[in-house]
């Protein structure tokens, strides 16, 4: 299992250093950070067309 290995060398001793290790484990880990850039997915077929045709352009510069 992946997350197995995650605790595997956590050693906390102090009691402020086992909140702060609940604190952070409790913390939503799907949260976006401020300033995080936006994407949009897009399905149209059009404007999929449109970028990969912007790609092959640059790319031959």
């Amino acid at each position: 299992m992946a997350t197995s290995s995650i605790f595997h060398n956590v050693i906390l001793r102090e009691p402020e250093e086992i909140e702060a290790f609940i604190r952070a484990s409790e913390a939503n880990p799907y949260r976006k950070p401020e300033g995080a850039p936006t994407y949009k997915v897009s399905t149209d077929p059009d404007d999929i067309r449109r970028l990969w045709e912007l790609r092959e352009k640059n790319l031959r510069k």
